[in-house]
């Protein structure tokens, strides 16, 4: 992702490239596109905005809006966030989500550094590069690909199990950033992504206010709630 200029309209974007001789096959090229199609058809606030795509010779491109940052990783990275901070981040994410999923469209790979700062000090979330289109409009059901697709300190129970995956993983997948703005932290940690990824499978994660006593109260069951095993829940 590289910082360029739109010489038309005298503005500072961002603009994602990929060289498709470098793909294997037309998966990549096929992703590319699809992130092109799901992030510029979600206008919403919370989501970055798009502002053109193509492809020049072997270079697909996307031409975004540029965002000053931090990404929230580094947010975490610089120290303990602090609650009120965390709730309003919750808060963008989630209704970004929101109309994510309310077009049919699982992300599957949120975490900290897919979610970044604007100018105007709100959040945005990025990289819809492997998010899955519903079975039918409407429908946050996805069909089961028997693969598993994310990053491992963030995926969802049913994502790490290659199972079937709606909305709600991303939901999952929030309470965890949310659980490490607060510990400073994931809860769950392995020597290799494949212990990261099925930890969360056999164990349950520390209680947050054994970690942050003075959190407000609600907060912590919210975040629990979110990190349920089963979807469902």
């Amino acid at each position: 992702v590289w910082r360029g200029t739109d010489s038309v309209l005298g503005r500072q974007v961002a603009i994602k490239l990929i060289d498709l001789r470098t793909v294997p096959d037309e998966s990549g090229a096929a992703r590319f596109e699809r992130e092109a199609r799901a992030t510029a058809g979600l206008s919403h606030e919370g989501v970055v905005t798009v502002h053109d795509s193509g492809v020049e010779d072997h270079t697909a491109y996307l031409v975004m809006e540029l965002l000053p940052g931090p990404s929230l990783a580094e947010r975490i990275a610089a120290g303990p966030v602090p609650v009120d901070e965390v709730v309003e981040v919750g808060r963008q994410v989630a209704a970004a989500l929101e109309a994510a999923h309310a077009r049919g469209l699982v992300h599957r790979d949120i975490k900290p550094g897919n979610i970044a700062y604007a100018a105007d000090g709100r959040v945005r979330v990025l990289d819809f590069g492997i998010t899955q289109l519903a079975e039918s409009t409407g429908s946050q059901s996805l069909t089961a690909t028997h693969t598993v697709v994310g990053t491992a300190e963030y995926l969802a129970p049913e994502q790490a199990l290659g199972g079937r995956v709606d909305g709600r993983a991303d939901l999952y997948s929030l309470g965890l950033v949310l659980y490490e703005c607060l510990a400073g932290r994931v809860p769950f940690l392995g020597e290799t992504d494949a212990d990261t990824a099925l930890a969360r499978l056999n164990r349950d994660p520390t209680d947050l206010l054994r970690l942050r006593p003075t959190l407000p109260y609600g907060l912590a069951p919210l975040i629990h709630r979110l990190l349920s095993r089963k979807p469902d829940d």
